[in-house]
């Protein structure tokens, strides 16, 4: 009966042990089947080829107009009328201003009397030697006194010369008086009440053109060399647009009609400037803008969106995909970077594949799963 009872005990023994194995075994298992599964994440990739993009670069300038005037007076007096209201237009040649023009008339009368004189001087002096010509041909009067009737009648048209001379500068204050504008445009506010004197020297009014106007900025020596390497046009075309706005079909368009020869040594900047078109006047001079310069849509590169790219102390990266489905850490270097692309010099070829999904949880080397998506840069 002992001898039944410890082989009975061996077997139940020997059975729970088998029990137990074998429900360890499955857990592992499961444990493995689960952290298996962890591993194979999910991520989106697309598969890198060389492409033509329009190529945009960003700047920050000024806008200035093209012309700007200050109006000043070329007579002093007291201002008698103003002839605008602050903030119309105006076309050139409109009356702006008047000056008390009395002082001006009565100098250019006195010259007009004074001219009046002169020619009566000289018209007398014609006649003398109108007279005493045929006597000195018959022998009757001497050659001298006609030589010297001739010297008079010179003397009395010089002087006529000169009068004629004096009214017309008179004139011409007299007109001047009259204060008109020198270009079309928007007139500001007058700068110098009626009732006030008014010198040469003071600016009466600014008259702004701003249908057309400069846009200035100052790209890097190296964003200068980058577009003439690539650029399609001599002058490239732009789009100008407030600060904070983004929607480029409500941008100014021009172009750039001027590029510097020389770098500011002091900031490595290379002097630009764009010429707009503002019939509307939406922009006014001296507006803070964002400009997008168009470089090409010519040149095929390899280019990824600025989102795939991470940082490390080798410089920039991308996570890719490789045959064997694991992660790989990519370095790459890049040429010209903006929020829309960044081109890439070196590091990707045409048949890799990056991610283009968020990158913060994966890990190098890491066992995926990727599925292929559009390019996400957008044409």
């Amino acid at each position: 009966m002992k001898t039944n009872k410890k082989i009975l005990t061996s077997i139940f023994i020997a059975s729970s042990l088998l029990v137990f194995t074998a429900c360890n075994d499955k857990k592992v298992e499961e444990k493995k089947i689960v952290v298996q599964e962890v591993k194979k994440a999910q991520v989106q990739v697309h598969t890198i080829s060389k492409q033509t993009y329009p190529i945009w670069i960003n700047f920050s300038g000024k806008t200035e107009a093209k012309k700007n005037v200050f109006i000043t007076a070329k007579v002093g007096g007291e201002l008698k009328e103003v002839y605008f209201k602050a903030g119309q237009s105006v076309k050139k040649g409109q009356k702006l201003f008047k000056i008390d023009a009395r002082a001006y008339n009565a100098i250019l009368s006195q010259k007009k009397s004074s001219l009046q004189k002169d020619r009566a001087n000289l018209n007398l002096a014609i006649a003398n030697v109108k007279r005493y010509k045929p006597l000195v041909e018959k022998g009757l009067a001497p050659r001298e006194k006609l030589d010297e009737l001739v010297a008079n009648q010179k003397q009395f048209q010089a002087v006529v010369n000169a009068s004629s001379a004096t009214i017309k500068e008179a004139q011409i204050d007299v007109d001047d008086t009259i204060i008109k504008a020198s270009i079309s445009g928007k007139v500001g506010k007058s700068l110098i009440d009626i009732g006030n004197n008014v010198s040469t020297s003071d600016k009466l009014v600014n008259i702004v053109q701003s249908e057309d106007l400069y846009v200035n900025f100052n790209p890097s020596s190296k964003e200068v060399f980058l577009l003439n390497q690539y650029k399609s046009e001599k002058y490239p075309n732009v789009i100008v647009l407030p600060e904070d706005i983004e929607n480029m079909d409500l941008g100014l368009k021009g172009k750039v009609d001027f590029i510097d020869s020389v770098t500011n040594e002091t900031t490595g900047t290379v002097g630009m400037r764009a010429s707009i078109k503002n019939d509307k006047q939406l922009l006014f001079p001296g507006t803070f803008v964002n400009i997008k310069l168009f470089v090409t849509d010519k040149i095929p590169v390899i280019a990824v969106h600025p989102n795939t790219l991470s940082q490390n102390q080798l410089g920039s990266f991308v996570y890719t995909v490789n045959g064997e489905n694991k992660i790989k850490k990519t370095q790459v270097k890049v040429e010209y970077s903006n929020k829309d692309l960044a081109i890439i010099k070196s590091g990707l070829n045409p048949g890799d594949k990056v991610i283009v999904s968020a990158t913060n949880k994966l890990q190098e080397n890491q066992d995926v799963i990727s599925s292929e998506v559009a390019n996400p840069i957008q044409k």
